[in-house]
């Protein structure tokens, strides 16, 4: 905690005055000598001069670890103020299909958030990569309750453990190709809950944010998800959870992804518009172990659509991952939101230390053919290591084997089979 104040508050240098009126009126009447006088004078000013800022009344500054806090005595009213930058580089030996090697700036968000009255929350989330602003989290709730959360505006739906764990603490640069069927951000009401071994959320939402076509233009969601983790102490976890989203009212529907490498802005895989579209129905199944510096987590997600007057087809995708902290730490866990939180390293660059070392290795898959489309078959191997140099500064490498069996019919008819070798590196720090 840092205290917001001059190098003399108000108070010490009123205290200071006092006392030298004090000795002045002693060394008139003959109480004190002269050289007593002085001496006691000069000691009033010492004493003074060395007393630590305080701060102004009922307001305290916390620098913390991560982000600027300001919050009142009580903490009744809260204040945080941070962002993240997050540069990423990528070379693509590709086979058919030309990706482009190249740099962005993958994220730079800035937000606030605090509390207000103990029980009222807020979020305010803004994207300025890619030469545009893009909204993220806008949202605010009441915690009111005893374990109950209520949160209203655009938030990320409760589905996937990958995709609501924050891009600042997944352990590769993207997420896995099954993640092109998490509905992810959406402007709708929540309500969560949580114990010490379990949680709960489901939410009602509207796709987007869309300030001028009516509700019944705007496609819905809704979409639940429970978890428990029946291990969770300071060195092992085992988390399992399963969520599920029903989707309606949208004229057509497409599902793509890029080879998990956002460089490129080419998707191999690619159902493209999808119309006669009615409604889908999106299930997901998730795993994650914790044992010490080693960890394990998987999900399986399945999508059935609904189409009027035609086939339903159903997509899949699922990946599995493993990783190894070298240092010795090991991946934190957060039960409220029932996702994995920021590391830690045990010692940190700048403070005589090295930092974390993490080597990590990933398989996913996703599945866009069946009933007439053809939106191509992908398999990527991914090895990445990471290094935390503190908790808010981290370097990622990763080297990706994406194969298609098939590509994307609908985008590239003529491709054929593609083995892309992608090399991309990045450096984020967050605030």
């Amino acid at each position: 905690m840092l205290c917001c104040a001059s190098a003399f508050s108000p108070a010490t240098r009123a205290a200071d005055d006092t006392m030298i009126e004090l000795l002045d009126v002693l060394r008139q009447k003959g109480t004190i000598s002269e050289q007593d006088y002085q001496s006691l004078k000069n000691a009033a000013s010492q004493e003074a001069a060395t007393q630590p800022a305080q701060s102004p009344p009922g307001l305290v500054l916390d620098t913390g670890s991560s982000a600027l806090k300001l919050q009142t005595e009580d903490g009744a009213f809260q204040f945080q103020f941070g962002g993240r930058v997050m540069v990423d580089a990528a070379y693509y030996n590709e086979d058919e299909t030309p990706l482009g090697n190249g740099a962005e700036l993958r994220r730079a968000r800035l937000f606030a958030k605090g509390t207000v009255y103990d029980d009222w929350f807020y979020k305010a989330q803004v994207d300025f990569a890619g030469n545009e602003v893009s909204i993220k989290d806008f949202y605010m709730g009441y915690q009111g309750f005893d374990q109950l959360k209520i949160t209203l505006g655009n938030q990320k739906e409760p589905f996937s453990l990958e995709e609501l764990t924050s891009s600042k603490y997944i352990t590769f640069m993207e997420r896995g190709l099954p993640n092109a069927f998490a509905p992810s951000r959406n402007t709708g009401i929540a309500l969560s809950s949580h114990g010490e071994k379990w949680g709960a959320a489901a939410g009602y939402y509207f796709d987007g944010i869309d300030n001028e076509s009516t509700p019944e233009d705007q496609a819905w969601g809704v979409t639940g998800r429970a978890y428990f983790t029946p291990i969770n102490n300071e060195t092992s976890l085992i988390h399992l959870g399963a969520s599920a989203s029903y989707r309606g009212d949208g004229d057509e529907v497409r599902f793509r992804e890029r080879p998990e490498s956002h460089v490129t802005d080419t998707r191999l895989v690619d159902t493209g518009d999808i119309t006669d579209y009615d409604n889908r129905t999106i299930y997901g199944g998730e795993a994650a172990g914790v044992f010490g510096p080693f960890s394990l987590q998987g999900e399986y997600m399945q999508t059935n659509v609904s189409l009027d007057g035609a086939s339903n087809p159903t997509f899949n995708g699922w990946y599995v991952f493993g990783s190894w902290f070298l240092t010795g730490e090991r991946r934190p866990y957060k039960i409220s939101s029932g996702a994995f939180d920021r590391v830690k390293p045990k010692s940190v660059v700048g403070k005589g230390g090295h930092g974390a070392w993490e080597l990590a290795a990933r398989y996913s898959s996703i599945d866009l053919q069946d009933s007439g489309i053809e939106g191509g078959k992908e398999d990527d191997i991914t090895l990445g290591v990471n290094w935390y140099a503190t908790p808010n500064i981290r370097f990622m490498a990763n080297y990706i084997l994406a194969s298609t069996d098939p590509t994307s019919v609908d985008k590239y008819p003529t491709a054929g089979d593609e083995d892309v070798n992608i090399f991309q590196v990045r450096g984020q720090i967050d605030f």
